[in-house]
């Protein structure tokens, strides 16, 4: 008989032998065999490669979606519609980074409720002094002052951080209680983890001298996704153009998105003044900025849905689907069709918003719908229409997410 050691030597052995003779898993797909599988949703496989190691548990770090645009995007409903969708797919990371405190009047963001006293927005909208980063404003200080945010679910508030901009003479903040100096030789912005309790993170300034906070950010520290929503009312693409590239570069580098949307295109198709020729360079212009800042990210851009431009009665414009109140406004659809030429060359994904609601008078149809689906100035949706279109862009994504799984074998 053998001794229990001969035993465990030959087994050994043969161990070796088969593990030397079981065959290599199979390569996984080139970029090419990904790009025909893909057609034209090839420019999302950043994206689905993300979701791929997220769903296989190949990837700890949640996968970040940055939103960035006007309304449509400032207000939740759209954006927290689709967060709800593929978190229930994937997984839920969290609420992510927010703008500080209360940018503006009825901010309503879905899952965390925030309060500010003693704050004083700048905002590169109004063409405050920057610097400014991804939320492209910041909180504003010289005295005693408060900003809180309560999460709807403690699981929410697992972890958060701060972005506070250094400076001389900066006074002293504290986060949930831990002092946070904010002095320093220069100028210069930084994010750091700060502590939670509960469910509501508390940022105070003491008063001693200047505080600005530029974003914080809370996540439930564990794997998924997290689809953030930073969107400033009223704005067109070229708000961008006054953000600190450097410190832009910094946040997203910070952010690690493995998606950049950006959705612009309603007020620049609104307005008459609209260079065509230049937003066309300004646009492409943007989207190279955010490639550079997020290589390794996909970009979606989310062309404008449709909308009405009110009509006067001695207008000579022609009226809109046959109503003399309503008028097509004339470079809406032009600034799309930029939006999607523009796309196309920087391979990004371009998703036609007005398509997804209709096509032509869409707005109309959706305004007059019970209940109504669109805003009474034919320019905004309601809740139902933000619902309905994230229906749509949520199937168009993960049609091209089937396709990309379909390359790899079963586990």
């Amino acid at each position: 008989m053998l001794s229990s050691c001969r035993r465990m030597m030959l087994s050994g052995v043969v161990g070796l032998l088969l593990a030397s003779c079981a065959p290599s898993p199979p390569p996984g797909p080139s970029d090419a065999q990904i790009a025909a599988a893909l057609g034209d949703a090839a420019p999302l496989a950043p994206f689905y490669r993300a979701l791929y190691a997220a769903q296989t548990g190949q990837r700890t770090a949640p996968v970040v979606v940055l939103q960035i645009g006007d309304s449509h995007t400032a207000n939740d409903s759209f954006s927290g519609h689709l967060r709800e969708l593929i978190q229930t797919q994937f997984g839920d990371a969290g609420r992510g980074v927010l703008p500080p405190g209360v940018p503006y009047n009825w901010y309503r963001p879905a899952r965390v409720t925030v309060t500010s006293q003693g704050w004083r927005v700048v905002s590169s909208f109004r063409g405050d002094p920057g610097p400014f980063g991804i939320t492209g404003l910041r909180q504003h200080t010289d005295g005693p002052a408060q900003m809180m945010l309560s999460v709807d679910d403690p699981g929410d508030l697992s972890q958060a951080e701060v972005e506070i901009l250094r400076q001389p003479g900066g006074g002293t903040l504290d986060a949930n209680g831990t002092p946070i100096a904010t002095a320093a030789a220069s100028t210069q912005a930084v994010w750091l983890k700060v502590p939670t309790s509960g469910s509501t993170l508390t940022l105070s300034a003491r008063g001693d001298g200047p505080v600005d906070v530029l974003a914080w950010s809370v996540g439930r520290g564990r794997p998924g996704v997290i689809w953030a929503n930073l969107g400033t009312i009223g704005a067109s693409v070229d708000l961008m153009d006054v953000w600190d590239q450097s410190l832009l570069h910094q946040d997203i580098a910070h952010l690690s998105p493995s998606l950049i949307v950006l959705a612009f295109g309603t007020n620049e198709g609104f307005r008459d003044s609209t260079d065509l020729t230049a937003y066309q360079a300004d646009f492409t212009a943007r989207l190279r900025d955010l490639r550079a800042a997020a290589p390794n990210a996909a970009l979606l851009v989310l062309g404008p849905p449709d909308g009405d431009r009110h009509r006067g009665k001695k207008s000579f414009a022609a009226p809109a689907c046959g109503d003399p109140n309503w008028t097509e406004p004339p470079k809406l659809d032009a600034i799309r069709e930029i939006e999607r030429a523009a796309a196309t060359r920087e391979h990004a994904y371009f998703w036609d918003w007005k398509a997804a609601m209709g096509g032509p008078c869409s707005m109309m149809h959706w305004a007059a719908t019970r209940p109504p689906y669109a805003a009474p100035d034919h320019v905004h949706l309601f809740a139902p229409g933000y619902a309905a279109t994230g229906d749509v862009l949520f199937h168009t994504i993960m049609d091209g997410y089937a396709r990309y799984r379909s390359l790899f074998p079963a586990a």
